[in-house]
């Protein structure tokens, strides 16, 4: 059993007992004949399609972002502005100050007095003296309603900030 193990060898796809002088006989070169090549029909190239979602989508974004940018501009220039008023605003009251002290210093009661004897002028006596009560009741007052819909304010406030960026853009 163990001769036989090893009593058959191979060449190719046919077996053989090479322990025999047989040998297998040549085989002629002949090449196979040459079948032709079929090529696959050439499908013409798949055009990009271009989803018009996607578009309206780039397009939305492309807003939101223009009118975040936008709207950082206007809060940039508003507290620009809010600065320079509140500057002003600073300026003023100590100009007041000024102009008040200026006027109080001015005034001189005596003369004032001198001059309301001359045309005739008198102090009141107790019986023209009226004295009134101007407490009163507390009141409340009703403001009016916008009867526009949140549609209706919302539209104005993007046609508000569109108009507003183009004229940025200007």
């Amino acid at each position: 059993m163990a001769d036989r193990k090893y009593a058959y060898n191979f060449n190719g796809s046919a077996a053989y007992d090479y322990r025999s002088n047989a040998v297998p006989k040549p085989r002629p070169a002949v090449l196979p004949e040459e079948k032709p090549v079929q090529h696959a029909k050439k499908l013409p190239k798949a055009k990009p399609v271009i989803a018009p979602l996607a578009v309206l989508g780039i397009v939305a974004a492309a807003l939101l972002l223009l009118m975040v940018v936008y709207s950082y501009v206007q809060l940039y220039e508003t507290k620009g502005r809010v600065d320079e008023l509140s500057s002003q605003l600073t300026e003023a009251r100590a100009n007041t100050a000024k102009l008040r002290s200026t006027y109080e210093s001015r005034i001189d009661l005596a003369a004032i007095e001198a001059r309301a004897k001359e045309l005739g002028m008198t102090l009141p006596s107790s019986r023209q003296t009226v004295y009134l009560n101007v407490a009163g009741a507390d009141h409340a007052e009703v403001l009016q309603v916008d009867e526009r819909s949140y549609f209706e304010k919302a539209w104005d406030a993007l046609t508000g900030s569109f108009h507003g960026m183009l004229e940025y853009f200007r």
